[in-house]
């Protein structure tokens, strides 16, 4: 199994599944991710997991199925998982101050990104095209994590180290270059160095730090 393939596997949402039904999930995210789903079929899937094509079926139904298999745990769980617990441990302390917020939010998608880049790449290849997708993530984003983060913002335009934007404009802004940035590592075959992330941060900090003359 793919070690980049692993970590999403191994998640406590898939402990009731064989050993064999890992290996096609596994595979099917590899393949996925490589052709696309329109140009995956479940032969290859199969093939490639080590399996009869009808061990396919008999579990996950079609291919389909198995996308589903896939992109579910992560609208359901384990994304909004992740992001509660950024909020219990990043997004709760004193004195907050523009640098650490960024660096919280944008070091959080980061790690989620570099455990997960094959199912990331699955993932974004269907909610792009899929409205229903993009609002049940959100709709499942705890709400720990709205009000770690409002509480933030509202902190740091109080002090005036942030735009006086709203919560909802400041965030698009993060979201955009984050996802950018990710999108472009995946798509063009360009690696995330450490550089990049920290030029990523440096960008969004200048661009919400309010201006001198404000």
């Amino acid at each position: 199994m793919p070690a980049t393939i692993q970590p999403f596997t191994n998640q406590p949402i898939f402990a009731a599944l064989t050993t064999k039904q890992r290996a096609i999930l596994a595979a099917a995210i590899d393949v996925f991710a490589e052709k696309g789903y329109a140009n995956s079929s479940t032969h290859e899937i199969a093939k490639r997991a080590g399996v009869a094509e009808g061990n396919i079926f008999s579990k996950f139904g079609s291919k389909a199925g198995l996308l589903q298999a896939i992109i579910d745990p992560v609208v359901e769980t384990i994304f909004p998982t992740t992001m509660d617990r950024l909020a219990a441990a990043q997004l709760q302390k004193p004195a907050a101050t523009l640098t650490g917020f960024i660096t919280a939010l944008v070091m959080a998608r980061v790690k989620f990104f570099a455990n997960n880049a094959a199912v990331v790449k699955v993932f974004l290849g269907e909610v792009i095209y899929s409205n229903d997708i993009r609002q049940r993530l959100l709709a499942n984003l705890p709400e720990r994590y709205w009000r770690a983060v409002h509480s933030e913002l509202e902190h740091l335009r109080t002090t005036n180290q942030i735009v006086a934007w709203s919560d909802q404009a400041i965030l698009r802004l993060i979201w955009s270059l984050v996802g950018g940035t990710l999108v472009s590592t995946l798509y063009f075959n360009q690696p995330l160095a450490d550089g990049d992330v920290q030029r990523l941060i440096t960008a969004l900090i200048k661009a919400l730090t309010p201006s001198k003359e404000a």
